[in-house]
């Protein structure tokens, strides 16, 4: 007594399903069947308080456990018996290993590698039927083979659908609901093997089922073997009765004894929405893609690329046009993906990321045009337009347009260069004289400004022709420049009349030195004409400190040369302003 116990104490105690079993045998001391003697809560489970192993092994197996244990009396061995059993509460039958060793007179039993099997047609039947309650809004349908007979189990969402009662839906074969041109494809479908089937059937049916409906819905079918047909509490190990593939009763060889019916209308015709959509978008771009690269102006798209602190290293190119892509002489497919440092040129990157953070940073579109000379193609003046439209994206537009800026050049040189000699006009002359008035006012330092007039260059023009004397003109010019070297400006005001400023004059005896020197030498013979010519020049100097309006400092130096000229020419006449 003390040891049973012992025994039931211990097996209440072990972890795993166990029990102790006592052989019950015949009037001839054969054992017949082994009672289940004591058994833990997790072997009572498991044998559904099952109190001897006849309830719980078919005769062929329960032979062979008998066997195999007198068998293994004397070595004690350990003898191993698979089992499966059927859980009532939720009808999933599971297997497991029962291993047994006698103890004296009794044979502890032990269950291990317990897993669930298939579970049952019934226990499907009744899931599905859990769910379909559970929530009716979800247009979906289950059906569960059950004893050769197709069991259904719709929502009133899907009944709604289809516009059918349950009684009409449980009554439909499921080639009822195909609309006619899909019938031939839902059959093909039906009565093909499982593993041939791929994805879930989806096709139209009609809202009322046999009708010739222009009203139709898109459903979604799948079908498959997810259920055990056979007996869990008697297993054999032979296979279940072929059960038919399509829920209309047709057979095909037992290959589906589950399937699961929605609707899907809402997604489909939303995934065409948004295909429609795409295309749409596709159709744009290509439109858009046709224009840009139809466009003489480069465009590109270009992304910020930042490291894991939010710094950022470069941009990348994400989209370029043909135009754009022209000057690289590559395939604007091969420069997609690339940094600016390598479709550009490093140098040159450097001023056009500055740009693009610029237009980043400030939400506002930035235009600048940029110098390029780079070995990646870019030469030329590049006038950019960039615009943020992303937190990290911008869009450029760019044109090429060194022909245009040396055209303004050409004009700006123009407006303000005379165009024989190639120096300054009086418009421009005016102008750095200005600068030089302001710059030297309130400091110890003087300019002076000079007019210039060669003497009787009239002669020159009626003895030799208008071609020598402008011939006299341009090289009178640079050899005065030369004269002066960096010490001021020379400018032709008009016909022979020249302006000079001479900068940083610190003494009237320099500035006398300066212009007398030049005077000297522009005495010497002009061999660049037709025939060799000496001519003389007379110059009137206003010497100034930078508090003089610019008209008076003319008209000064104006008044000096006509002193200079009615004094015998060839000289010059300085004025302290």
């Amino acid at each position: 007594m003390v040891q049973i116990s012992l025994m039931h104490a211990v097996i209440e105690s072990f972890p795993a399903p166990a029990s102790i079993i006592l052989p019950r045998e015949n009037k001839s001391g054969n054992v017949v069947d082994l009672d289940i003697s004591l058994a833990n809560d997790r072997m009572r489970e498991l044998i559904a308080d099952a109190s001897k192993m006849s309830a719980v092994l078919d005769d062929e197996r329960l032979s062979a456990l008998i066997r195999d244990l007198v068998t293994a009396r004397e070595s004690a061995a350990i003898v191993t018996t698979r089992l499966q059993m059927l859980r009532a509460e939720s009808e999933l039958a599971v297997e497991y290993h029962l291993e047994s060793r006698w103890h004296g007179d009794h044979v502890i039993a032990v269950a291990t590698s317990v897993r669930p099997l298939l579970p049952t047609a019934q226990s499907v039947a009744y899931s599905a039927d859990i769910i379909v309650k559970a929530m009716p809004e979800m247009p979906i349908a289950y059906g569960v083979l059950v004893d050769g007979h197709w069991q259904r189990f719709p929502t009133q969402a899907l009944l709604t659908a289809l516009n059918l009662s349950p009684l009409e839906f449980e009554e439909l074969s499921l080639m009822d609901l195909p609309r006619g041109d899909e019938r031939a494809r839902v059959e093909k479908w039906l009565h093909s093997v499982e593993h041939d089937r791929g994805l879930p059937l989806t096709f139209l049916a009609s809202a009322k089922p046999g009708a010739e409906s222009s009203d139709t819905r898109w459903m979604s079918l799948r079908m498959s073997q997810v259920s055990s047909n056979e007996n869990p509490l008697h297993a054999s190990g032979t296979n279940a009765p072929d059960a038919p593939d399509a829920p209309d009763g047709g057979e095909t060889g037992g290959q589906a004894n589950f399937f699961v019916l929605r609707d899907v209308d809402d997604e489909v015709r939303l995934r065409e929405q948004s295909q429609d959509a795409l295309r749409h978008l596709d159709e744009q771009l290509g439109v858009l893609s046709s224009a840009l690269n139809a466009s003489r102006d480069g465009f590109a798209i270009w992304k910020a690329v930042r490291n894991k602190k939010g710094d950022l290293l470069t941009f990348e190119l994400v989209f370029i046009n043909d135009a754009g892509a022209a000057p690289t002489g590559k395939m604007a497919r091969k420069l997609l993906g690339r940094p600016i440092e390598t479709v550009v040129g490093g140098t040159e990157a450097k001023d056009l990321a500055a740009l693009f953070s610029r237009a980043l940073s400030t939400h506002q579109v930035q235009t600048e045009t940029v110098q390029i000379n780079s070995s990646a193609g870019w030469v030329g003046a590049y006038q950019n337009q960039v615009v943020p439209f992303s937190h990290d994206q911008v869009l450029t537009s760019f044109r090429d347009v060194s022909e245009d800026q040396r055209e303004r050049d050409r004009l700006n040189w123009l407006a303000e260069h005379d165009h024989l000699t190639g120096l300054p006009n009086r418009r421009n002359l005016e102008e750095i004289l200005q600068s030089a008035l302001d710059r030297v006012r309130g400091t110890n330092q003087f300019i002076a400004f000079a007019f210039v007039d060669i003497d009787d260059f009239k002669k020159v023009n009626d003895t030799h022709g208008h071609d020598v004397g402008d011939s006299l003109l341009k090289e009178f010019g640079q050899r005065m420049r030369l004269s002066l070297g960096e010490a001021g400006v020379v400018a032709r005001l008009a016909g022979d009349e020249f302006g000079l400023v001479i900068d940083g004059v610190t003494s009237d005896a320099e500035l006398k030195r300066t212009v007398a020197a030049m005077l000297e030498h522009m005495r010497e013979p002009f061999a660049s004409t037709t025939t060799p010519l000496s001519v003389s020049c007379s110059a009137g100097v206003a010497l100034c400190a930078g508090a003089e309006p610019i008209s008076e400092v003319l008209r000064i130096a104006d008044k000096a040369m006509y002193r200079a000229k009615h004094d015998g020419k060839n000289r010059f006449h300085v004025v302290h302003i």
